[in-house]
């Protein structure tokens, strides 16, 4: 009976191709934009190469120094006893004013103060900030460079095209090695691949190439050349107190410890002192550790740079279950309204189905099923225009260094929105029509 319902579908979606035609761009273009936003958030926050341990990730990227300043505030009141005056003073403390000082630290301050932690799995500090310029046959290459330590290579899984990570020998040895991306490979190279034991000139130095990988595409790791941290020759601004340029990043047992790994660095952060050189001016330092996923939100939403607590996470849930409801029920309500329209048109089928002993059941089946049919039809549509989409996104680069993925994650939360609005815009009028009374379908004109 299932297949026979399928048949029937395909025929009446070839009755009126104009009204199938509305039906199906209407479907497809907005299963395409939701699903061109799912990729992205699948990249970005998702379990994807080269973060897939994202959810047992906590990121430290700074350090605040600060210093809080406090007004005595005085009230006089003036009394009189005896005809003699009395002044009667009371007084209350606000805050005046803050120094504060926020940067990222220096390697040696996260190797000294926090690098073991009970909580940890792994972790691996490293400076995504820094760039040079080179020129390959008078063209200018940009290279992003993310100097790390050799832990990089386990806490980050790289796709390896070829060749391998630097070991910690080779961090402590100072070796001049490097593993760049395939685009910065074909842009200095001209080939994508085939440049291991080539050199590339960065900073005044030669260095090796000992592994290539895919480009990393996401927001957290926009570099395209990846250098043992041993070879950056930039003294970091304010070193001695403890800035410079580098980033943390933890690596929980697992998604429940997280919580845990952010614990120790708050217990740790009681008894840094701030360095003696600048305790005129500031007299606490303050540690925030994020989470990736507070991270990410924090960054996209910017409601509050301090913000370690979670709010910006929680707002950018509301904002993508508002979006994700949006571009559902608008199209289904939309789909509701033609559906009420065919069936209508189709009410005296209808009747002499139930004149033949169709069941309730089965006329509720019978056109839910049709509109599945057709949502799934507007859905492998969808999935042409949302890969069509993606790819001009990554090749004009419209989100900057971010490449969208697309993965069986993807294309499962695809396929369950192309079943829920099959459903859901069929639902309601199918139901309706099927609790007609057989002479009632047979004269009906309207819902």
């Amino acid at each position: 009976m299932i297949s026979n319902y399928f048949k029937l579908a395909l025929r009446v979606l070839g009755r009126k191709k104009f009204f199938t035609a509305i039906s199906l761009f209407g479907i497809s273009f907005t299963l395409a934009i939701l699903m061109v936003l799912v990729s992205i958030m699948e990249t970005e926050v998702g379990n994807t190469k080269p973060l897939t341990n994202k959810s047992q990730m906590v990121i430290l990227t700074n350090m605040n120094l600060v210093k809080q300043f406090y007004d005595t505030i005085y009230t006089m009141d003036t009394l009189y006893t005896d005809g003699v005056v009395q002044i009667d003073s009371t007084f209350k403390v606000e805050e005046g004013g803050q120094n504060n000082s926020n940067n990222s630290f220096s390697y040696e301050y996260l190797e000294r103060n926090l690098s073991e932690m009970p909580s940890i799995k792994n972790r691996t500090f490293m400076n995504p900030t820094a760039s040079f310029n080179a020129y390959v046959n008078g063209s200018k290459v940009e290279l992003q460079v993310a100097y790390t330590d050799h832990n990089f290579w386990e806490v980050i899984d790289a796709e390896f095209i070829e060749g391998f990570g630097y070991a910690e020998s080779i961090v402590a040895q100072e070796e001049p090695v490097a593993v760049i991306t395939t685009a910065l490979s074909d842009q200095y190279f001209g080939k994508e691949s085939g440049v291991i034991g080539e050199y590339l000139e960065m900073d005044g130095n030669n260095l090796k190439i000992i592994g290539v990988i895919e480009p990393p595409g996401v927001s957290l790791l926009t570099a395209n050349i990846f250098v043992p941290y041993t070879m950056n020759q930039t003294v970091g601004r304010g070193a001695e107190i403890g800035f410079g340029g580098y980033m943390a990043i933890y690596e929980a047992h697992d998604p429940s410890g997280v919580q845990r790994v952010k614990d120790d660095i708050k217990f740790i952060n009681q008894s840094l002192e701030v360095h003696p050189s600048v305790q005129d001016d500031y007299n606490e330092v303050i540690l925030r550790p994020y989470s990736y996923y507070e991270l990410y939100a924090n960054q996209l939403l910017d409601l509050d740079e301090d913000d370690s607590t979670g709010k910006s996470l929680g707002v950018l849930k509301w904002i993508m279950l508002a979006l994700v409801l949006l571009f559902i029920l608008l199209p289904t309500l939309n789909l509701i309204n033609l559906n009420v329209s065919r069936i209508l048109e189709r009410s005296s089928e209808i009747g002499v189905r139930k004149a033949f002993g169709a069941s309730q059941s089965t006329i509720l089946g019978q056109f839910v099923i049709e509109n599945i049919v057709q949502t799934f039809l507007g859905g492998l549509i969808g999935m042409g225009l949302a890969f069509l989409f993606i790819y001009i996104i990554n090749d004009a680069k419209l989100l900057g260094d971010i490449i969208l993925k697309i993965n069986l994650r993807f294309f499962l939360i695809s396929f369950f929105v192309i079943l829920l609005f099959g459903i859901l815009s069929g639902l309601l009028p199918a139901w309706r029509m099927s609790k007609l009374q057989i002479v009632n379908a047979l004269k009906q004109t309207k819902i």
